[in-house]
């Protein structure tokens, strides 16, 4: 039951349903979504959901939030730098080994990234992580 807006404010198309209700369904909703990791779907709720609260959380900044790829350790301070952990350096190219500064591209199954450029020409012609790590990463899996 999607909320309608009357004059700027949401309510709910059923009587005597609080929009208060439906609007925790759809914030309940939008979360089980992102936790399974259905990002489009969530984005696409969110972008055609009538409701001003729930469509002012596309709105909100993106924060990516990164751990050394080798300890674990939450890092902090940009990307290229060094885990303060274990002083391994992190933000490099699984391919070319230098610090990525423009778009990164990273598998979730192992965790290793680089250039876009780089993971394009790797993965046109291979299917395993360039790292030897013997992940079978599926990067673009539409080639």
């Amino acid at each position: 039951v999607p909320p309608v807006t009357a004059g700027g404010l949401a309510k709910s198309r059923l009587p005597n349903l609080s929009i208060d209700v439906v609007r925790e369904w759809y914030l309940s909703y939008i979360d089980l979504l992102q936790q399974m990791c259905l990002f489009t779907q969530a984005a696409s709720l969110i972008k055609n959901c009538n409701d001003p609260v729930v469509g002012s959380l596309n709105q909100q900044s993106t924060t990516i939030h990164e751990s050394c790829p080798v300890c674990g350790i939450p890092l902090q301070g940009g990307s290229n730098s060094s885990c303060k952990s274990c002083r391994r350096k992190v933000g490099t190219c699984f391919i070319c080994h230098e610090s990525v500064k423009g778009m990164f591209v990273w598998c979730p199954g192992c965790g290793h990234g680089g250039h876009l450029d780089h993971a394009l020409e790797w993965f046109g012609k291979n299917e395993v992580c360039p790292t030897g790590c013997g992940h079978k990463c599926n990067l673009f899996p539409n080639k």
